[in-house]
């Protein structure tokens, strides 16, 4: 059951270690670059990072596919995975990485990029996810309310849409987008695994692996910025795995900080996409106004916090969720 998961992981580490620092150089070579606004010189960095993401992703889905259909794969990776989930959840990444480019090179219309999330969670919705597990909820069981007409027209969309915008409005910081998305990555994978959902393992290690290789060069300083391209394929990944895996309240949890961001700093300000930064000063970072981000909040808290604490004080908070995740469903016990 493990021995799949640990390849996906394998698998989408080393192609996305590999590929970054050729988008590194591509990107550079033609001008896509953004400036670290958090650095005093404000040195120019390659963006689109997340296609380094998209590779390994993609890459790990397609050798899950492969072990999930040919029967000597299949025996040889001791896996009964339905492929045609697999599938579904590679089409969505697909789609959201067109999305995601289109924007980034492009510019989409904040509610263009807002709605067509929607339309990209229709390969998920179409599998039937309903019929791996009803839904429910620890500590209350099975809500009978929630029909599989409804799972499958309305709250797959929803979820899809919601994970990638959310995950797409909190960023701006070294390792920020990535450190997250690998740290909520890691706990879906612990509490698939005390499941024993080889789904639930499989899109989280390969998510993990993929953010764990784009680490190296995006954490501070960073050499390479993941873009939409990046952030929405993180939100997606960790929506699908937590849709398939039948743990919404466990994804619920785990985007907290997202949700933070968006309802009490994004919405008030409508979505801004202008001075969410904060000011680099001789003595760290500084934000005097209104904040429209998350991190402008931490940074008027803890004026002169560096940006590597402030993405590890996140990490860290983030870390305290995914432990009570793991309470609220048993995996650790306290009594």
């Amino acid at each position: 059951m493990l021995f799949l998961a640990i390849t996906a992981f394998i698998v989408s580490f080393v192609v996305t270690f590999v590929v970054t620092p050729l988008v590194i150089s591509s990107t550079k070579k033609v001008g896509i670059v953004a400036s670290d606004i958090h650095k005093k010189n404000k040195p120019l960095i390659p963006e689109l990072g997340g296609i380094a993401i998209a590779a390994g992703v993609i890459a790990a889905l397609l050798l899950s596919i492969a072990a999930a259909s040919f029967p000597s794969l299949r025996l040889f990776f001791n896996t009964a995975i339905d492929n045609s989930y697999l599938l579904a959840v590679l089409s969505v990444v697909l789609l959201i990485e067109i999305i995601g480019f289109l924007d980034d090179v492009l510019g989409l219309r904040q509610k263009i990029k807002f709605l067509l999330p929607f339309a990209a969670s229709l390969p998920l919705a179409a599998v039937k996810v309903p019929a791996l597990h009803p839904f429910s909820l620890p500590l209350i069981g099975v809500i009978t309310a929630v029909t599989p007409l409804f799972y499958e027209v309305i709250f797959i969309p929803i979820g899809i849409a919601a994970s990638t915008n959310l995950a797409n409005v909190f960023a701006g910081y070294n390792g920020l987008e990535a450190g997250l998305g690998a740290t909520i990555a890691l706990f879906l994978f612990i509490l698939g695994y005390s499941q024993g959902n080889q789904l639930t393992m499989v899109f989280s290690a390969t998510l993990l692996g993929a953010l764990l290789a784009f680490l190296r060069y995006n954490w501070y300083p960073a050499q390479i910025f993941p873009d939409d391209v990046g952030t929405l394929l993180i939100g997606a990944m960790i929506g699908a795995t937590v849709i398939v895996g039948g743990i919404e309240l466990a994804g619920a949890i785990l985007m907290l900080p997202y949700i933070v961001d968006f309802l009490f700093f994004k919405i008030p300000n409508r979505l801004p996409s202008k001075g969410w930064w904060s000011t680099i000063t001789d003595h760290g970072l500084v934000h005097e106004g209104k904040s429209v981000h998350l991190g402008q909040f931490i940074v008027k808290r803890f004026p002169g916090i560096s940006e590597q604490r402030l993405v590890i004080l996140v990490l860290g908070a983030e870390s305290i969720l995914g432990i009570l995740v793991l309470l609220l469903y048993g995996v650790i016990k306290v009594f």
